[in-house]
């Protein structure tokens, strides 16, 4: 058990194939402790499941400035060295390929692919962007939350694009995306020590740019 807060951008189309954006990295973040986790993701639904695939660090990589690729099916998980540098830009794409299997991309080189529960993927259903922090992890949930401390300066996505059944990638708008119009927070119902960290963010065509700051 796990408290959050996050942002998402969703795409408004069932139809997708594939979802990519250039994330640059915080030049500067912070995890309160050994539980918490900073993650950018890219995430759809399909093969009956969820896929989450993106960036991430955690309570001692965000001390030393240090990312890795990672991905969740909910069922498994796994990840790659902790040799991302923050302030970098790193492109990632989560697309179905020509054999029907899910491609999860980083600097445009294929690190995992995923042949799902029926062995082959047709659309990917609730693509999304997702951008979140994890402050720590309960085995009981304290009422109140204790004070929070995980923060980030600036990412910023830029690239924000979906793929269509034809293969022609579309970058994400006000007319086929939702933008985030407010940080989701769970635990639900929970009062706080002193005042949780809000994100605040730019959405524009294309992007969202987005911190965690006191």
């Amino acid at each position: 058990m796990a408290e959050y807060a996050k942002i998402l951008r969703w795409t408004k189309s069932d139809a997708v194939y594939g979802l990519k954006t250039n994330i640059q990295l915080p030049s500067s973040a912070s995890v309160g402790t050994t539980g918490g986790f900073i993650n950018f993701y890219l995430g759809v639904y399909g093969s009956n499941t969820n896929y989450e695939c993106g960036l991430s660090t955690n309570y001692t990589e965000a001390l030393n400035g240090k990312w890795h690729w990672f991905w969740n099916t909910g069922a498994a998980n796994d990840g790659g060295a902790f040799n991302l540098a923050a302030g970098s830009t790193v492109p990632i794409e989560l697309s179905v390929n020509s054999l029907n299997k899910l491609d999860f991309k980083v600097n445009g080189t294929v690190v995992k692919t995923f042949s799902g529960a029926t062995g082959t993927f047709g659309s990917l259903t609730s693509a999304r962007l997702v951008v979140a922090a994890c402050d720590r992890s309960f085995t009981t949930v304290p009422n109140p939350l204790p004070n929070w401390n995980t923060l980030h300066n600036q990412v910023v996505c830029s690239g924000i694009t979906f793929r269509n059944s034809a293969g022609a990638w579309t970058v994400l708008s006000s007319a086929n995306s939702t933008p985030p119009s407010s940080t989701t927070f769970w635990p639900d119902g929970y009062t706080h020590t002193g005042t949780p960290a809000d994100y605040t963010k730019v959405v524009s065509t294309g992007q969202l740019i987005a911190s965690l700051k006191r």
